[in-house]
């Protein structure tokens, strides 16, 4: 890319080589070929006739034919090397191999260093130079401020946030950086805050990075012009493309060609150094300044509106895809699998959040912003980034509030309570769904109606209606069986199950469980089979048959694991450490909890820490280790700051009560209790309010009446 560094790289590194090494005893020749530049262009006979007189050869013995100059140079340069005078040459600004292969050395002694914007196909090794990083960036700046001013000149220390913030408007490259410090050499008084401010609010930031008759406009235009115009046209079109980077297909679609067509002109384009290869193969990106320079050129260029429509057609249809193979549906070509999936959404991921956040503000395109958070949500939840699924769907929310969308609003909705029970939003969740469930009944979609139902009374659940939650889950069951969704009626069938055994009556459940995983089974639904195995397992849990229960929960947490599933396989753990528990198996159900913490410390998911460690502290609370006991629960508070109250909180803060009490701490033990009380009274949970109230009552009386010996 014009600006980056070249020549100064090349012309540090030749002063290195020859001044500070015995590597080139001959000296260095430095010639410019102004390579892009058509009227300081210089072929390579006229470069020839330079060298040559730059290594003594006079003026009236310089061959007339290339060939032969080309000859007559390369043996003096072997003739040099012969008598340990190798010479180091840089030949810069290099645009083609016809320009540059006559003056190679020869003679497999001799080096050269060729600067060019182009990979040149010359049989040489290649060094791609990329701009700075934003530290490195800082320093250059810093020294040609030093070089000017001297140490006097302390604005970078000063502004040291304003620095950074100008050389990132610079997109580190050191060019735009050596004329914005040249603009504060200028003016020795000028805040660098106030040169960010002027760049900041200018029209055109590139014209602004010009200095004398140095410019960044100036250097893109001459890579620019030499490219064909099918060339001019996927570049200036890849400027307005939404993200950070853009795929080969996507590009395709913006100029409507075959994809090896359009990884042709990419990889021209690359070769000009005006797009950038990403880390992957078929993966492109313009460097910031680039793309400011590509969004002006392009601005008169036809065909534009329909691009835009194309690619964001495209974003919207693969995602809609690559979400229900999440989902387990691998009818499309391009998702034969869920991994496949997931690595389409991780590439794209960035690309269609900020597709999101633009078309947003676009009434025309609002429906991007409307429909493709939806198509993010099996993705977000997936990878557990809650947080951002919330802010997606809240966004599409508020567009889709204007009455003409009412099933993109009812699915909205319903995502949002669905995002806010993974966020332990228990209140926001219920309150989400039932407005869902109430919209999907108004409009009179019974499908939508089942979907929501189901997932309502997941939250029902969580908020511990289980009378509510059992009928949203039958109702549900039953609408899916209506219009013959086997898949639909097993899960809902499932879920019904769970809060079936919660009302207390598991050998109802257990029988309903068994009919959904024998259902998933015939689908080959191998994912919905192994949640419903460890809800099956806590079942039998219930029914005392353990034995059972654990080869349900192991047999869960395989096939989770094995599906990339971590989270999920967490709580199959933590089910499974339970089971063993019960039966007596403490090493094996530590060890079960162990790889529980494990896998939700590898997600990042601390609520699932929190209930690891809660699990552990009580094993350890059982084998009579309190002091390990103590630390498991304090970690799990600790994993849990930062989140609203949580039942979960104050079984933690009661449990390590417990631990201080069995250790004989009783004003400990009453300080953790009374934290535990607090958290169920704001939770309005009144039975667990009343045990722990009568826990400390107790252990206060016992320590009033023996405050000396209460504490061993």
């Amino acid at each position: 890319m014009g600006g980056v560094g070249k020549t100064e790289i090349a012309l540090q590194v030749a002063h290195i080589a020859r001044t500070e090494s015995a590597w080139f005893p001959g000296g260095v020749l430095f010639i410019d070929l102004s390579g892009y530049d058509p009227d300081r262009y210089l072929p390579a006979e006229r470069a020839l006739t330079s060298l040559l007189l730059s290594l003594g050869v006079a003026e009236e013995q310089v061959p007339v034919e290339l060939q032969d100059r080309s000859r007559l140079y390369r043996s003096i340069l072997a003739a040099y090397a012969d008598e340990g005078q190798r010479v180091l040459v840089v030949i810069d600004n290099a645009s083609a191999a016809t320009q540059v292969k006559p003056l190679l050395p020869s003679d497999g002694t001799t080096v050269a260093i060729i600067t060019s914007r182009n990979l040149l196909d010359i049989g040489a090794r290649v060094h791609q130079i990329a701009p700075l990083d934003a530290i490195f960036a800082i320093d250059v700046l810093r020294s040609f401020l030093a070089i000017s001013h001297g140490e006097s000149d302390s604005r970078i220390d000063a502004e040291l946030a304003s620095a950074y913030e100008l050389t990132g408007i610079c997109g580190y490259l050191p060019l735009a950086i050596r004329i914005c410090a040249a603009m504060l050499i200028d003016t020795p008084r000028r805040p660098i805050s106030s040169l960010v401010a002027s760049l900041k609010e200018g029209e055109n930031l590139i014209d602004r990075l010009t200095r004398e008759e140095e410019g960044v406009r100036a250097v893109f235009d001459l890579s620019y012009k030499r490219l064909t115009e099918p060339q001019k046209t996927l570049f200036g079109f890849i400027s307005f493309a939404p993200g950070y980077d853009i795929s080969t297909a996507a590009a395709a679609c913006l100029i409507d060609a075959p994809i090896d067509a359009t990884e042709e002109l990419l990889i021209d384009i690359s070769r000009a150094h005006l797009i950038e290869q990403g880390v992957q193969w078929g993966r492109w990106r313009l460097h910031d300044l680039v793309r400011r320079y590509a969004l002006e050129v392009v601005a008169d260029l036809p065909g534009q509106e329909e691009a835009l429509t194309r690619v964001l057609n495209y974003y919207a249809e693969r995602s809609h895809d690559a979400s229900l193979a999440l989902g387990g549906d691998f009818s499309s070509e391009m998702f034969a699998s869920r991994d496949l999936a997931l690595s389409w959404f991780d590439d794209e991921y960035g690309n269609l959040i900020f597709g999101v956040e633009v078309t947003s503000l676009e009434e025309g395109l609002m429906w991007f912003a409307a429909e493709v958070p939806h198509r993010l949500a099996r993705y977000l939840d997936a990878r557990r980034l809650y947080s951002e699924w919330r802010d997606m769907m809240t966004i599409s929310l508020q567009l889709l509030q204007d009455g003409m969308h009412q099933d993109f609003e009812a699915n909205a909705m319903n995502s949002l309570g669905m995002v806010y029970r993974e966020l332990h939003q228990i209140e926001k969740s219920v309150e989400f769904h039932e407005k869902a469930v109430a919209l999907a009944r108004e409009i009179g979609d019974d499908e939508m109606l089942a979907r929501h139902l189901n997932n309502a009374g997941n939250a029902f659940r969580e908020a511990r209606d289980l009378d509510r939650a059992f009928q949203a889950h039958s109702e549900s069951a039953g609408l899916f069986s209506a219009f013959n969704d086997d898949l639909g009626f097993a899960r809902a069938t499932d879920n019904a199950a769970s809060a079936l055994r919660d009302l207390g009556h598991p050998s109802r459940a257990l029988k309903m469980h068994e009919e959904a995983i024998s259902i998933f089974r015939d689908s080959g639904a191998h994912g919905s089979e192994a949640v419903s195995l460890t809800h099956m397992g806590s079942t039998l849990h219930d029914l005392g048959r353990y034995e059972e229960a654990a080869v349900a929960h192991k047999r869960s947490a395989q096939l989770l694991f094995e599906q990339g599933r971590t989270a999920a396989a967490a709580k199959a753990f933590i089910n499974l450490s339970n089971v063993l528990k019960e039966s007596e198996d403490t090493e094996g159900a530590i060890a079960a909890c162990q790889q529980s913490l494990r896998l939700s410390s590898a997600n990042e998911d601390r609520f699932s820490e929190a209930e690891a460690y809660n699990q552990l502290g009580l094993l350890y609370l059982d084998s009579e280790t309190s002091e390990q006991a103590i630390r498991n629960f304090n970690k799990g508070i600790e994993a849990l700051l930062g989140f609203e109250d949580l039942m979960l909180s104050g079984y933690l803060w009661g449990n390590l009560g417990r631990a201080y009490g069995m250790m004989g701490e009783v004003s400990a033990a009453i300080e953790s209790f009374s934290k535990a009380e607090q958290l169920f009274c704001r939770l309005n949970s009144i039975e667990d309010v009343l045990v722990v109230r009568q826990i400390v009552d107790f252990l206060s009386a016992a320590f009033h009446e023996n405050p000396d010996g209460a504490e061993q």
